[in-house]
Order: C-alpha cells, then sequence, then structure tokens
C-alpha cells in the first residue's frame, strides 16, 4: 500500500460476487436497453448491419411525425432479401412494422424516406436461438459461487485478529 502498511488478501467469494453482477447487470445494459433512431428531415437514409444465424428475425418499426412513404431495404450476404424492398406508407398514427426472418449472414438494410419527415426507428434483433441468455446463465453461475464460497467461509469459525495494538510505555 501506499502509505507502507499491508492489507489482507481479497477473499475469493468476493472477487466471485462482484464478477458475477458486473457480467448480469453489464448485460442487462447492453442487450434490454435498447433506445430508438431519431431521425430529421433532410438526414442521410438510415443504414444498419447484423450479423444473424438462421431464424433470427430483424424487426424495423417506423413512427413518422407526418403521413409519408417509406422504403425499407434488406439485403442478406450483398444480394435483395426476398420481397424486398418494400415501399408503404406510414403516419403517426399508422406505424410501420416490417418482420424479416434471415436465413443466417451478414444482414444489412437501408430506411428511406420519399419526402422529408421527422421519425422514430427502432430496429431490433430477435434471436432463434438462446445465444442472447448466455451471459446471463454465466453471470448467474459465478455469482451463486461466489455466495456458496462466502457461505463456506462464514462456516469456519476462526478468530481473526485484525490489528495488534500495543502500548509502550516510555517511562521505563
Amino acid at each position: 500500500m501506499a502509505g507502507g502498511g499491508t492489507a489482507p488478501p481479497l477473499k475469493v467469494g468476493d472477487v466471485l460476487l462482484l464478477v458475477g453482477v458486473s457480467i448480469l447487470i453489464g448485460t442487462l445494459f447492453i442487450q434490454e436497453w435498447d433506445q430508438a433512431t431519431k431521425m430529421n428531415a433532410g438526414d442521410k437514409p438510415l443504414e444498419g448491419t447484423s450479423r444473424t444465424f438462421s431464424g433470427d428475425v430483424l424487426s424495423i418499426t417506423i413512427q413518422p411525425e407526418n403521413a409519408t412513404t417509406v422504403s425499407i431495404e434488406i439485403l442478406e450476404d450483398g444480394k435483395n432479401a426476398e420481397e424486398y424492398p418494400v415501399t408503404n406508407a406510414a403516419g403517426p398514427d399508422n406505424p410501420l412494422t416490417v418482420d424479416y426472418e434471415s436465413n443466417g449472414g451478414k444482414v444489412s438494410w437501408k430506411v428511406t424516406f420519399e419526402t422529408e419527415v421527422n421519425a422514430e426507428i427502432d430496429v431490433d434483433l430477435k434471436r432463434a436461438y438462446f445465444l442472447n441468455y448466455l451471459p446471463y446463465i454465466i453471470g448467474g453461475i459465478i455469482t451463486t459461487l461466489g455466495v456458496l464460497k462466502k457461505n463456506v467461509d462464514a462456516s469456519i469459525k476462526e478468530d481473526v485478529l485484525d490489528a495488534i495494538i500495543e502500548d509502550e510505555d516510555s517511562s521505563n
């Protein structure tokens, strides 16, 4: 330590708890905290790409402020997906939602508005396999191991002396 003292070693149970809970909370924020993208009138078309497995569903929801015509183009591995591009009308009362089931590979998408309009676009990827839940399982296992290790350590009764304070008599 900087002051020249010593610190007790970090306990394994505490480390496992810290790592497990960090994985759980981090995964929650990364996977579940989804905000729609706001587009302003005159912005370039919104584009994105995703790596998918067979059966994954790409869902695009468009909520424009005014009535407009929206064109959605989806490419899978560089080729136009079947039945795409799609051109539909959308407005504030009737948002447009398009779902595309992927065959697996690199999926690219592009959203274009025919007229200049402000809109919110929400893009979600729903996985066919439970790979999204793998970090939760790993975090839960590590957290459980940390709790079990702390319980084992607590059941072992050790008299731990934190500090020894001696009174030195300087008069002798």
